[in-house]
């Protein structure tokens, strides 16, 4: 999904908007392309082939960050997950821009 940061006078949007009506995995892939936006990471959200007793279990998924991953994760956890690691990209990267210079 590609999306983009609309900027205003009186702040700023992301289009397409997040559409309540999206499945999960949808909504999720919403959530991983503004992470990208904002942090410039390869970010990408993939369903789980979770399996239990045989059984594969629904609404799991795996959050990929560059050559890493994690899950499987429950919706909240992949969505908690992502807001993480925009979080702390961002907050790297201001870190480097603000660091104070050596006397």
């Amino acid at each position: 999904m590609i999306v983009t940061r609309v900027h205003e006078t009186s702040g700023g949007h992301i289009e397409p908007p997040l559409d309540q009506a999206w499945d999960d995995l949808t909504k999720l892939t919403w959530q991983a392309a503004v992470a990208t936006l904002d942090t410039g990471l390869d970010i990408a959200v993939t369903e789980a082939k979770y399996f239990s007793n045989g059984v594969r279990q629904q609404g799991f998924y795996n959050a990929v960050v560059g050559h890493s991953s994690i899950g499987p994760l429950s919706f909240r956890s992949t969505w908690d997950y992502l807001n993480g690691v925009s979080t702390g990209a961002t907050q790297a990267t201001r870190r480097r821009t603000t660091a104070r210079k050596p006397l």
